[in-house]
């Protein structure tokens, strides 16, 4: 059931990792008239060399550990060229004013570059693919109301000031072998934002102070490291939606020396079950973050808690096999300058995701009764340090360099370590 149950997890985890391209200012072709409509396409196309050295230290799996190693507890060496942590995107935006609203259309398609059928392609193999945002916007003065798919609020600021947005980050076993993308930091940081079926109100401007809220599909419990409860286990009900929300300020602009945002948000939802063995859960989080640019010199920080929110994806190892909620929190400071005339961006940052044990886990008779157990591979910490050197050939083209360590440390005292050094080059139109 558990293996069943990974490996489901692993195909649909191959897939994360996307992001809004205009936020990182893509370069989009010229808008064109049709109608009463403004419509321009933008985007990206990357990808990069990857190889990866995992050693798993000859101690055992790490259950949920992203270093690669972690899924079998063996070493492997691994090259691939693959998609980094953002996909290559074609989008779609059409946008018309006029009846006192303005109204906007959102179709995102992201191609994968590798095959992703294991560790050596074959003839005849697909790539992966995938429609991440596709939703109507329209508002007013009065604010912006979003209806489909789309950035989920909590955790977006600290994946959109991400550096690795434009390299690799971590692979882990999860992509070491392609996919749609890597991971960066997710897990590793924060927890993934994801794109999510959702209404979501955004207001106007106030000077700088801005504030969103969302009424999001509900989202189901994830067993990854076989050591939890997933929906299906617990026959989790479908009704319960999830509540995002987030308020933020910012300052300075263009033509400013120093400039900077400081943000918070929130998730909220209930973990709901018509079965009589189970007792409902709430799970819910929240975070702060902050990034300010002095110049050439730009720092961010950032840190997120929360009670059954789980770790890597909302809902994913949230619940022990008891039921009962699981602690998590996490971090990532960051820091890049960027070198005058040529424009080169050095940029290192540090960052970690830590997952605490369930009452059930440490009951008698449960698998982490004791933290030396054997069976507690559960993960405790997933923590990484990456250096980046992103060089913009012209405004549009960047080539780009990572190198990243990553570590998985079980309760129980499994470790795994991944080293990682990438270089490709990345587009936008």
């Amino acid at each position: 059931m558990a293996k069943k149950q990974n490996k489901c997890c692993i195909s649909t985890l191959m897939g994360i990792g996307a992001l809004l391209v205009a936020s990182i200012n893509a370069q989009a072709f010229e808008s064109m008239k049709m109608g009463d409509w403004d419509v321009d396409i933008s985007g990206n196309i990357n990808a990069f060399f990857t190889n990866l050295d995992c050693d798993a230290n000859g101690n055992g799996v790490v259950s949920s550990g992203l270093a690669c190693g972690s899924l079998t507890g063996s070493n492997y060496d691994s090259g691939n060229v693959q998609t980094g942590l953002l996909p290559s995107w074609f989008g779609f935006h059409a946008k018309q004013e006029g009846e006192g609203l303005t109204t906007e259309i959102n179709i995102g398609f992201q191609p994968g570059v590798d095959g992703g059928g294991g560790a050596i392609d074959t003839g005849l193999a697909l790539n992966s693919e995938n429609l991440r945002q596709v939703n109507l916007k329209f508002g007013s003065d009065w604010g912006t109301l979003t209806f489909g798919r789309d950035l989920g609020l909590y955790g977006s600021d600290a994946i959109l000031s991400d550096m690795t947005l434009l390299g690799v980050g971590t692979v882990s076993d999860l992509a070491a072998f392609g996919g749609n993308t890597t991971l960066g930091r997710i897990g590793v940081g924060y927890l993934y934002a994801d794109w999510k079926a959702q209404i979501q109100y955004a207001s106007k401007d106030f000077n700088g102070l801005s504030f969103n809220v969302a009424l999001v599909d509900p989202w189901g419990a994830v067993n990854l490291s076989g050591l939890s409860l997933d929906q299906g286990s617990f026959s989790q009900d479908s009704d319960t939606y999830g509540i995002e929300g987030k308020v933020g300020y910012t300052w300075g602009g263009e033509e400013s020396t120093t400039s900077g945002k400081v943000w918070a948000s929130f998730i909220s939802q209930s973990i709901d079950s018509s079965d009589s063995s189970f007792s409902n859960q709430d799970a819910t989080g929240f975070d702060v973050g902050g990034k300010v640019v002095f110049g050439g010199l730009e720092l961010v920080g950032y840190f997120y808690s929360g009670e059954g929110i789980g770790t890597l994806g909302f809902l994913w190892d949230a619940l022990d096999e008891s039921g009962a909620t699981r602690d998590s929190d996490g971090f990532y400071v960051q820091g890049t300058y960027k070198l005058p005339g040529s424009g080169t961006k050095l940029g290192v940052s540090f960052g970690e995701s830590n997952l605490d044990l369930g009452s059930g886990d440490t009951a008698v008779g449960g698998p982490c009764a004791t933290v030396t157990a054997a069976t507690c591979t559960l993960v405790e910490t997933n923590e990484s340090v990456i250096f980046g050197v992103y060089h913009p050939l012209t405004s549009s083209l960047n080539l780009v360099f990572e190198y990243a360590r990553t570590e998985s440390t079980a309760h129980n005292g499994n470790s795994a370590e991944e080293g990682m050094f990438a270089i490709g080059a990345i587009l936008f139109y």
